[in-house]
């Protein structure tokens, strides 16, 4: 489960918003280094890495229902030919990623997670002046890590802890553990996130159902 933090949904259910919602585009090109931009008109720096501002036209369009694989197409005006010279240079961005992202310019430190998300690109082609990308999820074999991991003994919000909302402690401690015995000391045991019914000695693993 993702969760927009509380500062930008305020500002989304705002009836006026003067803060800008960027869409971060990070081309994984693999051994030619990653391509970056913001879709604004000016660059923005964003968890160490600087987006270049490309205030490009597109057009994201979602399919698949059911047990069905998840599928993303992504169509880029690139009249400019900004991407068309990586396009022709990897194949057609054959056997690369994408890393789409929405961050606010004025909320930069804010967690992002709720809005990130990243596609093996499976299949590009020219359309015109246009480029059209076929996204899908990404290949299990590839993924140096499982979606989630799952412990008896173990909560994930205490890597967030307060900044954390699943958290949900308020009080005067400044630090967690992650056990249940810290959560029971803070009277916080409702919002404990480990799975006290799993086996102890083990972690599970969440693997996404369209991955499976």
């Amino acid at each position: 489960m993702k969760t927009i933090p509380k500062t930008l949904l305020d500002l989304l259910h705002a009836d006026a918003n003067s803060s800008a919602f960027v869409t971060l585009l990070d081309f994984d090109l693999g051994s030619r280094g990653h391509l970056r931009y913001a879709r604004y008109s000016s660059d923005v720096t964003y968890d160490g890495d600087t987006y270049s501002a490309w205030p490009f036209a597109g057009e994201l369009c979602t399919a698949g229902k059911g047990r069905k694989v998840a599928t993303v197409t992504l169509t880029i005006e690139d009249a400019d030919q900004v991407l068309r010279p990586y396009a022709i240079a990897t194949g057609w961005f054959r056997a690369c990623s994408l890393r789409l992202r929405i961050v606010c310019v004025d909320h930069l430190t804010v967690d992002d997670s709720w809005a990130d998300v990243t596609y093996d690109i499976k299949h590009a082609a020219p359309q015109g002046q246009d480029i059209t990308l076929k996204l899908g999820g990404r290949n299990p074999r590839k993924l140096r890590f499982p979606a989630e991991r799952l412990f008896c003994d173990r909560c994930p919000y205490a890597a967030g802890f307060k900044a954390d909302p699943r958290c949900g402690y308020s009080g005067d401690e400044d630090d967690c553990d992650g056990s249940l015995a810290d959560c029971i000391a803070r009277s916080n045991t409702a919002n404990y996130g480990g799975f006290l019914g799993l086996d102890p000695d083990a972690a599970k693993l969440m693997i996404p159902a369209h991955l499976r």
